[in-house]
């Protein structure tokens, strides 16, 4: 090694990837942090090794999610600060007990539970109905089925609409999370739909863009949203995501209701 060469940080390479992916500068993040530009710029080289507080700051200040606080922390050669517990743990039970109890209590309605990386964890008896076995599909499948050409995306009324929100969604949570599996699933959906994937939505009856389906000479419109858990401080429970899909009008309640029937 030569005199005076200082080998790369692993925190200042994680920390340096994590300020640049959410566009700050260094002096604006030492300011969110409570700490100085000459000090972050040290972190990132490596002049300066970092304390367990100052971490979880930094993290904060970047928004970090949780799993990626724990590897921030380790590349600092400290230990992980949140727990990341599985779903069936006796700690986890609240939790279980509350997705349990929203997807119950959603039907007739569809309603599925998915974490990180678009894995799919559960279904309600309406959304098994509406889709079947796409709780056991792989990720990569899930994508095919909804991006892919073929007999599921011939039922979406807007496709084109849909393929650009869910292309959008997940380009959002590849950004936020930095996982390699989102990312390479936002590959996957944009190598289907690149043809003919929209620079925006085109002109809806609704603030928001969701499925309309034609099913056996029906159309079904919907609306659906997202149930997370904000205030996690255990990483299973932050990478939790419960989707909930409502009917859109009149005709479509009764569609769903005569399909959990």
């Amino acid at each position: 090694m030569e005199k005076g060469h200082r080998p790369p940080s692993p925190f200042g390479q994680h920390l340096r990837r994590w300020r640049e992916r959410r566009g700050l500068s260094q002096l604006l993040l030492a300011a969110e942090a409570g700490t100085t530009p000459r000090h972050v710029s040290f972190l990132e080289t490596g002049r300066s090794r970092p304390g367990r507080e100052l971490v979880l700051r930094l993290a904060a200040s970047l928004d970090v999610p949780l799993r990626e606080r724990n590897a921030l922390l380790h590349a600092a050669g400290l230990a992980p600060e949140f727990p990341a517990l599985a779903l069936t743990a006796e700690a986890m039970r609240p939790i279980a007990d509350v997705v349990d109890r929203v997807l119950r209590g959603h039907d007739p309605y569809p309603a599925w539970v998915y974490t990180r990386g678009l894995r799919a964890l559960a279904a309600n008896r309406a959304g098994e109905a509406l889709f079947p076995g796409l709780r056991a599909m792989a990720p990569e499948a899930i994508v095919d089925l909804w991006f892919a050409p073929g007999p599921f995306r011939e039922t979406v009324e807007n496709w084109q609409d849909v393929a650009w929100a869910g292309v959008h969604s997940l380009r959002r949570e590849a950004q936020r999370s930095s996982d390699p599996a989102t990312l390479a699933l936002l590959r996957r959906a944009e190598a289907h739909a690149q043809r003919t994937l929209p620079e925006g939505p085109a002109s809806t009856d609704l603030p928001v863009v969701c499925p309309r389906f034609r099913i056996g000479g029906r159309v079904v419109r919907t609306v659906s949203t997202v149930l997370r858990f904000d205030t996690a401080v255990e990483v299973t429970a932050s990478e939790l995501r419960v989707e909930l899909m409502f009917p859109g009008d009149a005709a479509s309640d009764a569609f769903f209701r005569e399909l959990a029937s």
